[in-house]
């Protein structure tokens, strides 16, 4: 628990429900041709390449981003959680 409380499963829960939010935000984007895949692709990629430059946590988004790329290159949906 930090100083204010909150534990790291709290923090965690929290990143995990938002990458959710997230990706299902992304997929609808794609899915009602609001986004294009190769916009998409070419936005997680730039998402990538900046967060690969950061610290630790910044490397550990770059992979989850990085997972989502490589989904939205091969077009599969997230798998539900």
């Amino acid at each position: 628990m930090d100083d204010q409380g909150i534990s790291l499963d709290q923090t965690a829960g929290t990143a995990i429900a938002a990458f959710t939010l997230a990706q299902l935000a992304f997929w609808h984007q794609i899915n009602t041709g609001a986004l294009s895949s190769e916009k998409a692709a070419e936005m997680l990629k730039q998402a990538v390449e900046a967060n690969e430059k950061g610290g630790r946590a910044n490397q550990l988004a770059a992979q989850k981003l990085q997972t989502v790329l490589d989904m939205v290159q091969r077009n599969q949906k997230p798998a539900a959680h």
